[in-house]
């Protein structure tokens, strides 16, 4: 490729120009962008005008999927656009339920969960408190309850009815450490955080690279290699007994407070795609 390859950024922070400095580089919002595929190369259209796609970064999170979501990771697959994270692991992790059977399959441990789609069932749930309840497919802390007593359920159960959207309930667990594992490639950095309610990763007070457990880096490299990941964070809770419990698995994870290093390097690894 001799002229300068172009990378969309899709979503996400607004200076990730400044690490493409071989790159012509174009960001873009999922929900407003239009996209077209033509002799098998995929192209944007946008408020800067219509483009060929080289490379795309993909940092669209925390956010329900809609169907122009999974559209567009198809577009990017079918081309064979170089995409960080490619664009079939990131249809694995498309919700927290397809992420947790790809989770479940290669033998992370997971809390038990009774998940129920479809309102007229919490009729005939009854989950033991303390439990949480969690509403779609909101991360960060969204879209979360907890149900501390049996007497808070009625009116939880009946505000979830309400949001035609299928609900998980899995045990509160009582934890006594937050980690978070974060990898691109090889390399896996970790962060103890400590959180200012029961949700542990929202409405973090302190945060302090760590170093981490074997076992949790074995989790974090097997989830990588699982999906084929450039990048992934892992959150981890450890209970007063010493067991470690998967919170939550994000393919596209904030990197705030990690090394500022962590963003050329998958600059990189995405130019590296684009070159082969």
């Amino acid at each position: 490729m001799t002229a300068r390859p172009t990378v969309v950024i899709v979503n996400g922070e607004r200076d990730w120009a400044d690490h493409f400095p071989e790159a012509e580089v174009r960001r873009c919002r999922l929900q407003t962008a239009q996209w077209q595929v033509s002799g098998n190369a995929l192209y944007l259209l946008d408020e800067q005008g219509r483009t060929r796609v080289d490379g795309v970064l993909w940092r669209v999170g925390a956010i329900r999927p809609e169907p122009r979501h999974r559209v567009v990771l198809d577009l990017i697959r079918l081309t064979g656009t170089p995409c960080v994270n490619p664009a079939a692991a990131l249809q694995r992790g498309f919700d927290r339920l397809s992420m947790r059977a790809e989770m479940q399959a290669i033998g992370l441990p997971l809390l038990p969960q009774e998940i129920v789609l479809g309102g007229a069932l919490l009729d005939h749930t009854e989950p033991a408190s303390p439990a949480v309840l969690k509403v779609g497919n909101h991360h960060a802390g969204y879209g979360k309850a907890l149900v501390a007593r049996r007497e808070d359920w009625p009116d939880l159960r009946d505000l979830a009815w309400t949001a035609d959207d299928y609900v998980t309930l899995e045990p509160f667990v009582d934890y006594v450490r937050d980690l978070r594992c974060l990898a691109v490639g090889d390399d896996v950095w970790g962060m103890a955080r400590r959180s200012g309610s029961w949700k542990a990763n929202r409405d973090t007070q302190e945060y302090t690279l760590t170093d981490l457990p074997a076992e949790l880096v074995a989790y974090t490299r097997a989830a990588m290699a699982h999906l084929g990941a450039d990048l992934l964070g892992l959150d981890f809770l450890e209970d007063r007994a010493g067991q470690f419990f998967l919170l939550e698995t994000n393919d596209v994870p904030g990197l705030s407070g990690f090394p500022p290093s962590i963003r050329p390097l998958l600059a990189r690894r995405l130019m590296a795609q684009i070159r082969r």
